[in-house]
């Protein structure tokens, strides 16, 4: 289960993105620069990839699961957190690659990609499905396809719910930015539909929130703040070059 929205601004754009996973699953390692991959993101340490990341140019890649489709069986499944890593390896654009990929070694998932260049004069974002057969873009226009959700549990319910959330929540009364955020960490009575979830067996584990801002002549403005929902703690990372940041 995971929660996913955005939005756009004059010079960029900011993400904000909800990662849920099991109780007994390893807690992740928190956001980094990676000279290697160029790109800054969180380290799943069970399948040593990542659900997001974001390169210093601008362009950022989330994924989410796509429970509704046929698991994959085969034996040779490799973790979808390296997709994300094997994108990031190469120049050519992520769709690009996606197509010509053997995805069928990863179980069915859902990818944004959020072009370096993303503004509200360019506000195009691509988001894809692999449902173990088939690539298909999957239109995303904005406030009215948001949230972005996945969830292994009662999925209608679920995504209904945290829609019904986002357009309380978000309603340009005040900040837009901090009106994203105030949903992410929101609760509800019923911790199932909850954006940021409490189940006996699953719970939301870390929210991310990504701000770029492009200058165009030269690498974009990046921050990344990562909270460890688990440890209620935050580690902030600043474009490349600059310091880390942690606090309680």
């Amino acid at each position: 289960m995971c929660t996913l929205t955005y939005l756009l601004n004059d010079n960029g754009y900011e993400l904000f993105f909800n990662r849920d996973e099991q109780r007994s699953r390893l807690l992740a390692i928190p956001p980094k620069y990676y000279p290697i991959s160029g790109a800054i993101y969180p380290v799943d340490p069970v399948g040593a990839g990542t659900w997001i990341a974001v390169s210093k140019k601008g362009l950022s890649l989330a994924l989410l699961n796509n429970y509704q489709a046929p698991a994959n069986n085969h034996d040779n499944v490799i973790s979808r957190g390296q997709l994300i890593l094997s994108l990031l390896q190469n120049q050519t654009s992520v769709i690009e690659q996606l197509e010509t990929m053997d995805l069928k070694v990863f179980q069915p998932f859902q990818l944004c990609i959020f072009p370096e260049d993303l503004s509200i004069q360019k506000p195009k974002i691509h988001c894809v499905k692999w449902n173990g057969k088939q690539l298909i873009e999957v239109s995303v226009d904005g406030k009215a396809d948001l949230p972005i959700t996945s969830s292994s549990l009662d999925f209608i319910d679920v995504s209904q719910m945290r829609k019904y959330r986002f357009e309380q929540s978000v309603n340009g009364k005040e900040s837009l930015s901090k009106q994203h955020n105030d949903f992410h960490f929101s609760t509800e009575k019923d911790g199932k539909y909850a954006v940021n979830m409490q189940r006996k067996d699953a719970r939301t584990v870390s929210i991310s929130h990504l701000s770029i801002k492009n200058h165009f002549a030269k690498e974009s403005e990046i921050f990344f703040e990562y909270f460890d929902n688990v440890v209620q703690k935050s580690h902030t990372v600043l474009s490349p070059k600059e310091e880390s940041i942690e606090f309680a």
